[in-house]
């Protein structure tokens, strides 16, 4: 197993604060990239990237985010609020896995967060 890079004392304070994941929250594809991030880090989670200073147009033209045409959007609240978890991770300061203990109930629990489907007009196929 890879060692999972953290950034200690790192954290999203505001329940306001706004992440946007690439896609739409498909159970399946969620359950699959789960799956990988726990056969590499022993963890089940999903990435997302904070906003943290960026607007959601300039978020959505970042690397990371144009390869996909619908990105999903969610307060740091009702992600914690579905009893699920928020983990900084990678050497960014956005990059931030939503993590969980049990795949399917944590699958399922992001899915039923509140959150909002947009197109992404920067989407590069």
């Amino acid at each position: 197993m890879k060692q999972r890079h953290s950034r200690e004392g790192d954290h999203l304070d505001d329940a306001e604060d706004v992440v946007v994941r690439g896609g739409e929250l498909d159970a399946e594809l969620l359950r699959a990239a789960a799956v990988r991030n726990h056969d590499i880090y022993g963890v089940y989670g999903v990435s997302v990237f904070a906003l943290r200073g960026l607007s959601l147009d300039e978020m959505a033209q970042q690397v990371q985010l144009v390869r996909f045409d619908c990105l999903t959007v969610m307060k740091v609240g009702t992600i914690r609020s579905a009893g699920i978890r928020l983990e900084p991770t990678g050497h960014t300061p956005r990059h931030f896995d939503v993590t969980f203990d049990h795949l399917d109930d944590g699958v399922g629990r992001l899915c039923r967060c509140e959150h909002e489907a947009i197109a992404n007009p920067y989407h590069e196929p």
